[in-house]
Formats: structure tokens, C-alpha cells, sequence
């Protein structure tokens, strides 16, 4: 296993010392715990939207409504 040093905030460290506490296990394992959640939650915003598929009704591109297209050039 390696040994990484890494500069956290005081206020992160206190809530990563009392995480720790609270589950019983060590500061280190929490940190890597911490880590490796972060780096498996690559959630993307269709993911993120999948809850709220079909609740909005209307074509895929606005732009293909009629009635709503620029008549003035600027």
C-alpha cells in the first residue's frame, strides 16, 4: 500500500476524524473510504435526470415548434 500525504482544511479533518469516530474505524480507512467513493460516483446528468423521464411533454428541439421561430433578423 502507498503512503500519500495530502493537505486538508482543519474543518474537513475534524469531519473526517468524527466520521471515523461515529463508524468505528480508523482515520485512514475513512479517508480512503472517502476516496474511493468519490472516484466510483461519476454520475452524469442523464443519470441524474432518469427519475424525470416523460414528465415534461414537447417535441426534443424547440426550435421545431411552429409559431415560435425568429421573424425579425437583428
Amino acid at each position: 500500500m502507498k503512503t500519500v500525504t495530502v493537505k486538508i482544511p482543519d474543518e474537513l479533518s475534524l469531519k473526517l476524524r468524527k466520521r471515523a469516530t461515529e463508524r468505528k474505524e480508523g482515520f485512514s480507512e475513512t479517508i480512503r473510504r472517502a476516496i474511493s467513493r468519490e472516484l466510483e460516483s461519476e454520475v452524469d446528468f442523464t443519470t441524474l435526470a432518469a427519475p424525470y423521464k416523460g414528465m415534461i411533454r414537447g417535441p426534443r428541439d424547440l426550435s421545431s415548434r411552429e409559431g415560435y421561430e425568429r421573424s425579425d433578423s437583428r
